[in-house]
């Protein structure tokens, strides 16, 4: 499986951590059939405390195997952030861990999100899955803890595991880059944003 840089999406200055971007292809088919296990994704979202209180995770409101295979290909972006000495070294708290990798991942999210919405609105019928965390509503909890409607249901995007896909072998197997998990009180080198955008569009390719 090809790979390719996408410098685009820009870079993470003064944040701690640098940022590398790396896309590839897959058909639609291929990747479900290889990398996606619903039940037993779906099984291990229930054991998260956000499962069934937000729009963008699981149960979902829609036949997700449906859902996937009306599109033929997948393009599959990871951010990788890798922390910088200064960072890795002064972080040595739980509550610092957290902080320092939720704020990476928000950033991280947020370029994410600009950069696939372009294509979708570029590329009408091509769909991006984002991460489980939602940004939509700032700092206001999910209409779902009240059992509302989404505020945002044009713009809400679920995440790929919601749907069933393995994300530690969709990074090692597909993007070449192994997951790294820390410990409470250290970081580690490195944390993952993976993410995609699905299309019909043959002629779409993200650069």
């Amino acid at each position: 499986m090809s790979t390719r840089e996408i410098t685009s999406i820009g870079e993470a200055k003064d944040k701690g951590f640098s940022l590398s971007n790396i896309a590839t292809t897959i058909p639609v088919k291929e990747y479900a059939d290889g990398y996606r296990d619903i039940e037993k994704f779906l099984g291990l979202c229930k054991q998260c405390p956000r499962f069934g209180k937000s729009w963008t995770c699981p149960p979902c409101e829609f036949d997700v195997t449906e859902y996937v295979e009306q599109f033929k290909y997948a393009h599959i972006l990871s951010m990788k952030m890798t922390f910088d000495e200064e960072t890795m070294n002064k972080t040595n708290t739980a509550e610092d861990v957290r902080t320092v990798c939720d704020e990476a991942m928000k950033f991280s999210l947020t370029k994410a999100s600009a950069y696939l919405r372009k294509y979708e609105r570029k590329y009408p019928g091509s769909i991006c899955f984002l991460g489980s965390r939602c940004l939509l509503c700032g700092s206001k909890p999910c209409a779902r803890l009240e059992n509302k409607p989404c505020r945002h249901p044009k713009d809400v995007r679920v995440s790929l595991e919601a749907v069933g896909f393995d994300l530690g072998k969709t990074s090692q197997d597909l993007l070449g880059i192994e997951m790294k998990w820390g410990k409470p009180d250290r970081l580690p080198e490195y944390i993952t944003l993976i993410t995609a955008l699905l299309t019909n569009d043959e002629n779409l390719v993200l650069t």
